[in-house]
């Protein structure tokens, strides 16, 4: 919405920006206390005029390996029971944590989800290589997520983050301002 204004922009954009920003200006001018929090997944793009008015900048960076180890274990828990379906881990918390290193938050939650659903996978893959109308449908049941399936999908899955990290600590320097 506040990306740097350009010559090609279009004029309800542009118009939009203006507004916003002196509303802001406004804000400071107020008896009323207004707390302003805004945040970017690419804050090189952020209008300058934008930024001027944002006093505080802080550049949260990727989750430590604690915050990773405690993500995982938070989503993929030794046993969990959701709309009736019962699934289990067992998995090296630590090592995991280790292994995603450069991982964003929401690439965590990713590799969580996708390892969570290998063992739904290999259900559908069995009811699809089985004959219809056969007698003996195959037993249904979820297998434990494990340590090796979640490194299997760690390979799959690279960081969305990794590539842009130096531009985020070469703004940090730039901008920083707490």
């Amino acid at each position: 919405m506040t990306v740097e204004r350009s010559l090609g922009e279009h004029e309800g954009s542009r118009r939009m920006k203006t507004e916003l920003l002196v509303q802001m200006d406004g804000l400071a001018r107020s008896e009323d206390l207004v707390f302003v929090l805004a945040a970017s997944n690419l804050p090189w793009e952020l209008d300058h005029a934008m930024l001027r008015r944002l006093e505080k900048r802080i550049l949260v960076g990727l989750p430590s390996s604690p915050a990773r180890q405690a993500m995982v274990s938070h989503w993929l828990p030794p046993l969990s029971c959701t709309g009736g379906v019962e699934l289990r881990t067992e998995l090296d918390y630590e090592t995991l944590a280790k292994g995603m290193e450069g991982y964003s938050g929401s690439d965590v939650k990713l590799v969580c989800k996708e390892s969570a659903m290998r063992p739904v996978r290999k259900i559908f893959d069995a009811l699809e290589s089985h004959q219809d109308g056969g007698s003996n449908m195959p037993v249904i049941q979820l297998e434990t997520v494990t340590t090796a399936d979640f490194l299997e999908v760690l390979t799959h899955t690279k960081p969305s983050a990794r590539n842009l990290m130096d531009r985020y600590t070469a703004w940090d320097r730039e901008y920083k301002s707490v």
